[in-house]
């Protein structure tokens, strides 16, 4: 039996024992994942105080439910940007004091290694339609796909509470045996050694319309690198396992895009995500496309004008029209540089994670 299928199977053991967690329990600190990989860590999903208190009953119906009734209309449309929590201010803030410390060359870390994406089971069902706006006053724009479009419905919107507030990122849908994970960027799922509470992920979101629900995160996982050293942009990656939805895990239902690490700089990738910060709204899936470039120290960037709200938004390479590769995703920027959007490059630290969740399956 191989390393990787083992460590899966171990994994999966720990996802049941997440899915029986009690509902109504919100821990400061809760349980750390066993994994045979120290290079990432992770955690059972939680829910706040605030949202716990209003659970009834256990386990995962009683928890969706809860996270359903905390997530009001009003509470969205409130979260702030990624950019507003604390730590990550403030590590944005020393990374621009010390520009220096990215200057050694990005280069793969050893073997090229990917999954394909994967249409779903089934073609999913939509409620309701989007349309969006087609203007917008930089580089970026939006794609107007149709709802159902596959890129649109593997992306999506997050919500998640941290450090007393609440937030928003972007995240995406990636192919893996267990059919469960959404992938975005560290900050969107912990700071300061805390674990994010009332993880939420809302597929094809667009100007307030969830035409698929609501998806609630059952593990959190990241880098050890990251969890310990929030200054460590070159670990900012994340991996969200989430629960089933109408008995439904999440690929199976929606598809997911493939994945991709060590492969050359220089990829064409189209970059989507959900930015939220001026001037735009956090309504509509946006887009950017071009190419990518060593930004030194681990990090790769390309020419992006999205702002906070879009971190955790796939870079997709190979990119079809509707199916492609991530290998990389909005994660930071240079004050002094709006034009550019920096990604960790993704080496071997996101071939350790996604080995460790590729078999957890909800």
């Amino acid at each position: 039996m191989s390393t990787r299928l083992l460590r899966g199977l171990a994994a999966a053991a720990v996802m049941t024992a997440a899915t029986l967690a009690t509902a109504g329990t919100a821990t400061a600190a809760p349980p750390t994942l066993t994994t045979p990989n120290s290079a990432v860590i992770g955690s059972t999903a939680q829910l706040s105080p605030e949202a716990a208190g209003t659970a009834t009953g256990n386990g995962p119906d009683a928890r969706q439910q809860a996270l359903a009734a905390y997530w009001t209309p009003a509470r969205m449309k409130a979260a702030k940007p990624d950019t507003e929590i604390p730590t990550v201010k403030a590590a944005l803030a020393a990374r621009d004091s010390n520009r220096t410390q990215g200057t050694n060359a990005t280069r793969p870390q050893g073997p090229s290694g990917s999954m394909a994406p994967a249409a779903p089971a089934t073609e999913p069902k939509a409620s309701g339609s989007t349309a969006a706006p087609s203007d917008m006053s930089t580089q970026s724009y939006y794609p107007n796909y149709p709802v159902g479009h596959p890129t649109a419905r593997t992306s999506g919107k997050v919500y998640f509470s941290l450090g007393g507030g609440n937030y928003v990122c972007s995240a995406t849908i990636v192919n893996t045996e267990g059919k469960s994970s959404v992938w975005t960027a560290g900050h969107c799922l912990t700071g300061n050694q805390a674990w994010a509470t009332n993880w939420t992920f809302v597929p094809n979101y667009n100007n307030g319309s969830a035409p698929y629900g609501y998806w609630y995160a059952a593990q959190l996982w990241t880098t050890t690198a990251f969890f310990y050293n929030n200054n460590d942009f070159a670990n900012d990656v994340g991996s969200a396992v989430m629960a089933r939805t109408s008995g439904w895990r999440i690929t199976d239902y929606f598809g997911g895009q493939g994945i991709a690490w060590n492969f050359a700089i220089g990829q064409y990738d189209y970059a989507f995500g959900y930015p939220a910060a001026s001037p735009y709204n956090g309504e509509v899936l946006t887009a950017e496309n071009g190419s990518t470039y060593d930004g030194g120290g681990g990090t790769i960037y390309m020419t992006n004008y999205m702002t906070g709200g879009s971190s955790g938004g796939g870079w997709l390479m190979a990119f079809d029209g509707n199916w492609g590769y991530l290998n990389g995703h909005n994660d930071f920027k240079y004050n002094v540089l709006p034009q550019y959007m920096f990604s960790p490059y993704y080496g071997n630290q996101v071939a350790d994670l996604y080995n460790n969740v590729r078999y957890i399956s909800s």
